[in-house]
């Protein structure tokens, strides 16, 4: 397994979805999970200071376990088929199959490591090479912003 570190995440440019980009932390390869809406969401709030008067479904999970004496301690990213990631978090030792957004959103809430299986990484990560354009800026978070207060759940199902 390699440890994997958040890059960011943005809307993809080409299908108006969210990816997020994750990269090898003593490495160069990148993978990108192509994912709802919703996963990107909780993800990004993951990102941000938690409101404790409102938690998220992930930080209700997080206190669901820690009050049955439980801990969260790696998400794993354990497969990938035909575009599609798979996850699971180890709780108490034991893997809980999850998506890979929710793994990845608990990780972090958690401050645990996320790690993907080196099959994984070497099916589908990349190298980057440089970009001959200037990085997103302001633009396209709003963007984002907007597809994320736009989308109803029942346009994923």
């Amino acid at each position: 397994m390699r440890e994997l570190t958040v890059v960011e995440v943005r809307l993809d440019a080409e299908q108006g979805s969210p990816v997020l980009i994750l990269k090898e932390v003593d490495g160069e390869r990148q993978l990108a999970i192509w994912m709802t809406a919703a996963g990107a969401s909780g993800i990004l709030g993951a990102l941000q200071e938690a409101d404790p008067d409102h938690p998220s479904s992930h930080e209700l999970m997080l206190a669901l376990i820690d009050s049955l004496g439980g801990e969260v301690s790696v998400a794993h990213i354990v497969g990938h088929q035909e575009g599609v990631f798979y996850a699971e978090l180890i709780v108490d030792g034991r893997p809980v199959n999850a998506r890979p957004s929710d793994a990845i959103a608990v990780a972090l809430r958690a401050g645990v490591p996320i790690k993907v299986a080196e099959g994984v990484l070497d099916a589908v990560g990349v190298v980057p090479v440089p970009a001959e354009t200037e990085p997103a800026g302001e633009d396209q978070v709003e963007q984002f912003r907007q597809f994320l207060d736009s989308v109803n759940p029942d346009d994923f199902e």
